[in-house]
């Protein structure tokens, strides 16, 4: 790997995250996790200077940028093709984005490169297969397979939250209905407790405190989540036979009420033999996940690197 540091930016539906990673993983200096702006381009080159400028005052050199947005990247265009929630950014080329004395070598979708640092560095370490499930505002997710991240032909390989299990079902930003995301993600875990209950919620980390108070519906939200995640990712695992199952994104601090629901539904989905092959594990970066695996994939070979600038795709342990 190269010397020095790389900004790594994580641009969320609501919220954008950032920060200089190290080749081995670190983040020195600080992290940045600060809600979306109107003026993105803007607030990205705010936030990279500071970044920038905290490295060069410490005698640290940041040799490039890597970015992650919510949504497929089309890999013939560069440009983001879908971005169901987050509509706002279609079209957007992450690559053309200002980030002032340092380039953008590479942009890859938020869910991909959540699952490639926690391969990196976290909860996927030492597999060669990987399957990752990212539960917040929706369900997004990512797929490495014999050490390649799968991006698939329009850049849109790995959507889980988008695997239709009700196919009458509410609808879905994607077009579908009943997608895995409008079923157990942490919109829809809040919704569903806010109309039973008729109360207001703000989101599913208020359904969880009343959960671990005792209330019964809050338990039985994230129970109901659990088993729809455990039944998408049984689905998953009988294509992909992957080694590990990483679980992440704001809904992983409520691991404790959905974790071992998931887990059990999903093995007794799964066939055996891909069941009892794979582990299933919370994320271990948290929040950081997204910056560390956009920064990281800019180390990915050199020809690899040339042939598709835009995207990462094979990748080696160090």
């Amino acid at each position: 790997m190269t010397a020095g540091l790389t900004l790594g930016v994580d641009i969320g539906g609501t919220s954008v995250r950032a920060g200089l990673v190290r080749a081995d993983g670190e983040m020195p200096g600080p992290f940045l996790d600060v809600p979306r702006a109107p003026d993105l381009p803007r607030q990205l080159a705010a936030m990279a200077d500071g970044l920038i400028g905290s490295a060069s005052a410490a005698g640290l050199r940041v040799t490039g940028a890597g970015i992650a947005v919510p949504g497929s990247l089309d890999p013939r265009t560069g440009l983001v093709s879908s971005a169901p929630g987050a509509e706002d950014l279609l079209g957007l080329d992450p690559a053309g984005i200002d980030l002032g004395p340092v380039d953008v070598t590479h942009v890859v979708n938020d869910a991909d490169a959540a699952l490639v640092g926690e391969w990196w560095y976290g909860a996927a370490r030492g597999a060669r297969s990987a399957l990752g499930v990212f539960v917040g505002t929706g369900v997004g997710g990512g797929v490495i397979a014999g050490g390649e991240l799968l991006v698939g032909s329009t850049g849109m390989a790995g959507e889980i939250g988008h695997i239709p299990l009700l196919p009458d079902g509410p609808p879905c930003p994607c077009g579908g209905h009943g997608c895995l995301q409008q079923l157990a993600s942490g919109t829809a875990v809040a919704r569903w407790y806010a109309e039973r209950t008729g109360e207001s919620v703000r989101g599913a980390s208020e359904v969880a405190a009343a959960a671990r108070e005792g209330d019964r519906l809050a338990q039985e939200a994230f129970a109901r989540a659990g088993q729809w995640l455990g039944t998408g990712v049984a689905t998953a695992l009988n294509l992909l036979n992957a080694e590990v199952v990483v679980v992440g994104g704001g809904m992983a601090a409520a691991w404790d009420l959905f974790g071992s629901l998931l887990t059990r539904t999903a093995r007794r989905l799964a066939m055996p033999g891909t069941a009892s092959a794979c582990r299933i594990v919370p994320a271990a970066l948290g929040r950081r996940a997204g910056v560390v695996g956009a920064a990281l994939g800019r180390h990915a070979p050199t020809a690899v690197a040339r042939a598709q600038p835009r995207q990462f795709v094979t990748l080696e342990h160090s």
